[in-house]
């Protein structure tokens, strides 16, 4: 357990990155739950009766405990010839229950993030009558984009009826990025044969600095009818600030100014889980996510991601354990994802499938959950190789009996 917590800590000095981090603010990250990822990279179902989903504000009222909610997760990309791992934190949280089937929660993840470097392989020739040493020159360009938004939220969830609860979130976004831009110069020579040689000469750098602030919103309903449960879920922000603040390695920091994108984000969602029997339940699950649109002094490639469309369909099968066992239940899963990025100017498809495993222990106040993601992304207009990935995810639910006595009230 010691071993778990340790890696959940580390994991904050990482960033994430993928090919979908190139366009707009970044990779948007919205689910956090090993558990519903198993199943098809879900959002809403866990597979036990008892648990609260990380990712779905309508089930924190389902457990009687306190809880330190905790995920992680290990990415792997490959991309032509190139592999990159990362190690990336997705969720911290506690929960307490607040009366009889409600509970309020607090916590932190990240919402987008980028963290991408390109740099120019060709170089462009200035001409000696148009250089400024009277000299040819020729020079390339690096540019790099890191940081992100993520968000601050507090949460109520309240069972209102036998078969209908809500979820309420509210979050704080905020964040921080630096784009930064370098000219590299070179002096150009020629040796006896005429080969060109490109020799160092120097690198005019400027970077922006931005600061980002918004609020998010977020209502859900669940309703229980028999076998079925059904999942509604509307999220919507209000216009994002950016503070922009130059800086040039000659002139250093120039005059911050504000700009706001009214383009603002939104969710619209749907689940349906269908209990097939007390072991085997089945999930669907739809969703669309549109996302702010950026300045161009945001977007190296002059690309938004205008919106994400995804279904996903997974299933589960509970193995009930003795009552004298440390593990109460453990959950296998699997499922499969279809998602669509509408970008400007091309389209990205991404289809996968999900294995998953976790374990209800100690008492049932424990649940561990890890899951497998695997999937390619393809591209439209070509402009890059697809993108194979994989990706495992971690989570752990630790519940202790404070504020326990909330629910006889």
């Amino acid at each position: 357990m010691k071993l778990i917590y340790c890696l959940i800590l580390l994991s904050f000095s990482f960033s994430q990155t993928s090919t979908s981090s190139l366009n707009g603010f970044g990779s948007y990250i919205n689910r956090f739950d090993a558990s519903a990822i198993g199943m098809g990279d879900t959002k809403f179902f866990s597979g036990f009766s008892d648990r609260a989903n990380f990712s779905s504000s309508s089930s924190f009222w389902k457990s009687p405990f306190s809880n330190l909610i905790m995920s992680i997760d290990i990415h792997n990309y490959s991309l032509s010839d190139d592999n990159l791992v990362s190690n990336n934190f997705k969720m911290l949280s506690f929960s307490f229950p607040v009366g009889m089937n409600k509970a309020f929660s607090l916590g932190m993840n990240p919402l987008l993030r980028s963290n991408i470097s390109i740099s120019e392989s060709d170089y462009i020739f200035i001409p000696s009558q148009n250089s400024p040493t009277g000299n040819p020159l020729a020079y390339n360009t690096d540019y790099s984009f890191k940081g992100g938004i993520s968000e601050f939220y507090l949460l109520y969830s309240s069972l209102i009826t036998d078969n209908f609860s809500i979820g309420l979130r509210w979050s704080k976004l905020f964040g921080t990025s630096e784009y930064e831009y370098l000219l590299n110069l070179y002096n150009i020579s020629f040796d006896s044969n005429e080969n060109i040689s490109y020799n160092f000469n120097n690198t005019e750098s400027f970077s922006n600095n931005q600061e980002y602030s918004s609020q998010k919103y977020n209502f859900e309903l669940r309703y229980n009818l028999k076998k079925y449960e059904f999942v509604f879920s509307y999220s919507h922000t209000s216009p994002l600030e950016i503070s922009f603040t130059p800086f040039f390695d000659t002139l250093g920091s120039l005059n911050t100014e504000e700009y706001l994108v009214n383009d603002n984000l939104f969710e619209r969602d749907f689940g349906l889980k269908y209990q097939l029997n007390n072991n085997i339940g089945l999930v669907f699950e739809n969703h669309y996510y549109n996302s702010f649109n950026t300045y161009d002094f945001l977007n190296i490639l002059n690309n938004n991601i205008d919106n994400i469309k995804s279904n996903h369909i997974g299933a589960y099968f509970v193995d009930y354990k003795k009552s004298n066992s440390e593990i109460n239940k453990s959950i296998f899963k699997f499922g499969f994802f279809d998602k669509k990025y509408d970008l400007t100017g091309y389209n990205i498809s991404d289809k996968g499938f999900t294995l998953g495993y976790g374990i209800n222990y100690f008492k049932t106040k424990n649940f561990l959950d890890v899951s497998f993601k695997f999937g390619k992304k393809s591209f439209s207009n070509n402009i890059y190789s697809d993108e194979d990935y994989y990706q495992i995810v971690l989570s752990l639910i630790s519940g202790e009996k404070w504020f326990v006595n909330e629910r006889k009230k």
